[in-house]
C-alpha cells in the first residue's frame, strides 16, 4: 500500500529500529492494520485508522446528476429526466473508537502506532445504516401515493432512489466484509413501490395551459410550447394546469417624465385540476419609454418580450414537471 507524503516523511525521522518493532506488530487474523507515524500520538493514531478506512471502502458520500429533455416516442413528446448516482469514497473511519491500539512507541520526537480492526467492528456502521435506509424507503412507500403535489411526488421519488443507491452501495461493503443481507429483498420491494407508483402518476400527468386574452398570453405560450408539452381542454386528475396573470401589456404617459412608459409584469400560476394552488411567480417587470405616441412604447416593449427567454420561469415549472423513471 502506498504511503502518502507526510506519513513517509515522518516514518525516514522515525528511526530505523522503532520502524522494524512495528512492523512486527501484527493483528488477529482476518483484522484490519493500520500503521501510523506522527509528532502527536493522536496524529500517529489518526493515519493508521485512515490506512484501516482506506482498505474498507469507508465514508461513502453520493452525488446525483439529473438530466431532463425532450423525447418522441409513437409521435408524441415525452419529457424525459435521466439521473447519474456516482460514489465518492473518503478516507476516513466512520467507527474510528473500534479501532483498537495494539502498539505504541515514542522515538526521536515521534510517535508511531499500530492500530488493528475486526471486520465485525468495521461493519457496524454499514449494517446500522442499511437498517435505516430500509426504514425510510418504508415510510416513503407508506405515504407516497397520498402525496397530491407533482413536486413532493417527484422530490420523493428522488430521494428513494438516492437511498436505495446507498442501499446497494453500503450492501457491497458488507457483501466484500463477509456479512449477509437479509434486508435487501425488503429494500428492494419497498423501493419497487415507489417507483410503480411514481411510474403511473408521470405517466398519465399532463400540462394545461390555461390561455387568456391578450397580447402577453399568446406570446408566452408560443415560449413555453418549445420547452414544454402544453396540453389543451379540462384537466384531469394528475394535470398541472398553468395560466398566467397579468398578461396585458399597460401603458400610461407620465407627466413627471414626458415620456409615455409602459410595463408588462405577468405572474405565473401554477395549481391542480382541482384548483389548489401550487405556486405563483411574479416576473421582473419589463418597461419601455417613448416620448412618442403610446404605441411605440408598446412596440418595443413588445420586441423586448419576444426576445426574453422566461428562464426562471422554466425552471421553476421543471421542478413541478414529472418525468417518468426509467
Amino acid at each position: 500500500m502506498r504511503f502518502p507524503l507526510i506519513l513517509l516523511l515522518a516514518v525516514l525521522a522515525f528511526s530505523q529500529p522503532a520502524m522494524e518493532a512495528l512492523s512486527g506488530i501484527s493483528c488477529p487474523a482476518g483484522e484490519f492494520r493500520g500503521i501510523g507515524v506522527a509528532k502527536t500520538e493522536t496524529d500517529a493514531i489518526a493515519h493508521a485508522r485512515s490506512m484501516i478506512a482506506s482498505q474498507i471502502k469507508s465514508s461513502i458520500s453520493y452525488k446525483s446528476e439529473s438530466k431532463t429533455d425532450m423525447k418522441v416516442k409513437d409521435g408524441v413528446e415525452h419529457l424525459n429526466t435521466s439521473n447519474t448516482m456516482q460514489s465518492e469514497q473518503k478516507s476516513s473511519l466512520l467507527n474510528a473508537q473500534d479501532a483498537h491500539i495494539r502498539k505504541s512507541l515514542a522515538q526521536n520526537g515521534y510517535f508511531g502506532v499500530v492500530a488493528c480492526m475486526s471486520r465485525e467492528n468495521a461493519a457496524k456502521p454499514y449494517a446500522a445504516r442499511q437498517a435505516q435506509t430500509v426504514d425510510s424507503l418504508s415510510m416513503i412507500a407508506q405515504t407516497f401515493p397520498s402525496l397530491a403535489s407533482p413536486k413532493q411526488k417527484k422530490e420523493t421519488w428522488q430521494k428513494a432512489s438516492r437511498l436505495y443507491n446507498e442501499h446497494l452501495e453500503n450492501g457491497r461493503v458488507l457483501q466484500s466484509l463477509g456479512k449477509s443481507q437479509s434486508e435487501n429483498l425488503e429494500a428492494f420491494n419497498f423501493y419497487q413501490s415507489v417507483k410503480s407508483g411514481y411510474q403511473s402518476f408521470c405517466s398519465g400527468q399532463k400540462i394545461y395551459w390555461q390561455k387568456a386574452e391578450g397580447y402577453g398570453s399568446n406570446m408566452l405560450y408560443s415560449k413555453f410550447s418549445g420547452d414544454f408539452v402544453l396540453s389543451s381542454g379540462e384537466c384531469d386528475e394528475s394535470g398541472l394546469k398553468i395560466s398566467v396573470l397579468n398578461t396585458d401589456i399597460q401603458c400610461e404617459y407620465k407627466s413627471m417624465l414626458g415620456n409615455h412608459l409602459c410595463m408588462f409584469k405577468p405572474t405565473l400560476k401554477g395549481e391542480s385540476c382541482a384548483g389548489e394552488t401550487f405556486f405563483q411567480l411574479p416576473l421582473n417587470p419589463a418597461l419601455s419609454m417613448s416620448s412618442k405616441v403610446s404605441r411605440s412604447a408598446e412596440a418595443k416593449l413588445e420586441s423586448t418580450i419576444r426576445t426574453t427567454d422566461f428562464t426562471q420561469w422554466k425552471q421553476e415549472l421543471k421542478k413541478w414537471t414529472s418525468a417518468c423513471a426509467d
